[in-house]
């Protein structure tokens, strides 16, 4: 049977473009056949910016994600097997989802139709106030399901904006 992932990666990818926002990906850089900049791998972890905007011809197959991005001004090819793919974030919100190593494995399908929780996908938020989480999903944590819906809407995190107005 075909991975889930890379359809579950293209809608989401796809998603946060369609609404303008960035969508970031974790890495797990240690997988072989992953081809990014080593020198911006931490601990074994990279995050892409993998929208249009940041990852030219890109390219996201039922293998592989591939495209050329550019690192501290010199355009890099990455090339990222699917099985590397942690998680992907939203910046500007901090929704997305982790994905597990075992996502398509016969035991998490046998698990998915014994319960009635999620097969294995979580949705996460990003912790702290600054930036793009570094390293991949550590930097991540885990949404309760049972959150209070009466909370409202967390403002985008990022530079804070001042406008003169006379």
């Amino acid at each position: 049977m075909i991975s889930r992932k890379p359809y579950l990666l293209r809608a989401m990818v796809q998603w946060a473009e369609d609404n303008g926002l960035t969508p970031l990906v974790a890495v797990d850089a240690t997988v072989e056949g992953v081809q990014v900049p080593v020198a911006y791998v931490e601990e074994g972890r990279i995050t892409l910016n993998v929208g249009f905007g940041a990852m030219h011809q890109r390219e996201i197959s039922n293998e592989m994600l591939t495209g050329h991005a550019r690192f501290g001004g010199r355009s890099e090819f990455l090339q990222v097997p699917m099985a590397a793919v942690a998680a992907l974030v939203v910046r500007e919100t901090g929704e997305g989802m982790v994905f597990p190593d075992d996502l398509d494995s016969p035991a998490m399908e046998g698990a998915a139709n014994e319960t009635s929780e999620p097969s294995g996908l979580r949705l996460i938020d990003r912790q702290g106030d600054a930036g793009e989480p570094v390293g991949g999903a550590e930097g991540l944590r885990e949404v309760s399901e049972d959150q209070d819906g009466d909370e409202p809407p967390r403002p985008p995190r990022g530079r804070p904006n001042l406008k003169l107005i006379k």
